[in-house]
């Protein structure tokens, strides 16, 4: 939904917290979970739509969306239902529920054609449902897993990125449809940190990418998301990534919110509750800060294992709201007030919760969809709080 105190601002949920592997799962998350969502936000804040999607559609569902005039379809469906889709999740392009997808999630990676293909495609399935007036974006994963990020994968990756990049400023020119594509940093990954992307956009996007594509372009359409629990992670400062981000021209397009795990580990070892956030379909990477210093470990099995000492941030998205659970409690309370602030300055104006977990989540009493809005109606709160900003 358009957020009053700030121009062209935007705030909705990730709808790859439902199932959406099929076009027929992606349009029950959005015409029959979103729906509940936002009515449930509007009862808590008084929120009205039209309500904004951040839509996520899989390799499959996508295919399938573009055949006839499902498109078409969905665009009515869309305006009858009052809602609106302004971003797209590009990031998981299989199943996404219900199966082990740990690494998977990686697959293709910018090196395939088939990421740049679907990528394309999504792009062109925004161009026709974005309002008029306002950019869409979309979400994508951080160009590989680290440990495939070779010299060649990397040189595909950043050549397939600038075709992207064309095909954005065509499709712009085209239909006057600004679309911009968001690499989301993340643990375990080629972009991890706020240094990396600095210098993958210095020495490899903009110094090997361009070709026929200019800075300019390549400046426009692609860009950063921004993802609290993966900063979290990472223990970086995220408003101070986003200004070291918006300072060196690299555009901030989305913020996704959530909160990671955080816990303290002592000579006692892990406490137990963390042990049941170990499950068997996502990765979830671990940073430790301790007296050994930093130590990294690809998912949470390997870091209880060894059971360092010291602060444990859990990749595991957990809700902003969440109270913790004995010993183990979540960093979403960094998403404040001062920290919305940080992001509006930096120029962002897509607002995205990404709670994905939910269905893994152990102990979860209420429903996803009293979850989601709860948070949102937090979120909501945040920005009411807010005087009118009309920066840009």
């Amino acid at each position: 939904m358009r957020i009053p105190t700030a121009e062209n601002a935007h705030l909705t949920y990730c709808l790859n917290v439902h199932p959406g592997a099929t076009l027929a799962e992606a349009e029950a998350a959005i015409f029959e979970k979103a729906p509940r969502v936002f009515s449930l936000l509007a009862e808590r804040v008084g929120a009205r739509g039209p309500f904004g999607l951040g839509a996520w559609f899989s390799a499959q569902a996508a295919s399938e969306l573009v055949e006839g005039d499902h498109l078409e379809n969905l665009a009515d469906r869309l305006a009858d239902h009052g809602l609106y889709i302004f971003t797209l999740n590009g990031f998981p392009y299989g199943r996404f529920h219900g199966a082990r997808v740990k690494e998977k999630v990686y697959r293709p990676d910018w090196a395939d054609p088939a990421r740049r293909d679907y990528t394309i495609r999504l792009a062109d399935i925004l161009a026709r449902l974005l309002p008029e007036g306002v950019e869409g974006t979309i979400s994508t994963l951080p160009v590989t897993f680290r440990p495939w990020a070779d010299e060649p994968r990397l040189a595909a990756s950043v050549r397939h990125l600038a075709e992207v990049a064309a095909h954005l400023a065509e499709l712009e020119r085209a239909s006057g449809r600004t679309i911009a594509l968001a690499l989301e940093p993340e643990p375990g990954c080629f972009l991890e940190r706020t240094d990396d992307v600095l210098d993958f956009f210095a020495r490899r996007l903009l110094a090997e990418g361009a070709g026929d594509v200019s800075e300019a372009t390549l400046r426009h359409h692609i860009g950063v998301c921004l993802d609290t629990v993966h900063t979290a992670v990472m223990f970086e400062d995220a408003a101070g990534a986003l200004a070291r981000l918006a300072e060196s021209g690299i555009r901030v397009l989305k913020v996704q919110l959530g909160g990671a795990l955080e816990v303290r580990v002592g000579e006692a070892g892990p406490p137990a509750a963390l042990r049941d956030f170990a499950d068997a379909v996502y990765l979830h990477q671990v940073t430790v800060r301790g007296p050994d210093g930093e130590q990294a470990y690809l998912d949470l099995p390997e870091a209880l294992g060894e059971a360092p000492r010291g602060t444990w941030r859990v990749h595991f998205h957990v809700p902003l709201g969440w109270e913790g659970s004995g010993a183990v409690g979540g960093t979403g309370g960094g998403v404040d007030g001062n920290f919305i602030a940080a992001a509006l300055r930096s120029g962002v104006r897509h607002f995205e919760l990404e709670i994905y977990t939910l269905d893994v989540f152990p102990g979860r009493s209420e429903s996803a969809e009293d979850i989601l809005a709860a948070d949102l109606a937090r979120l909501w709160r945040l920005f009411e709080s807010r005087p009118t900003s009309k920066a840009t």
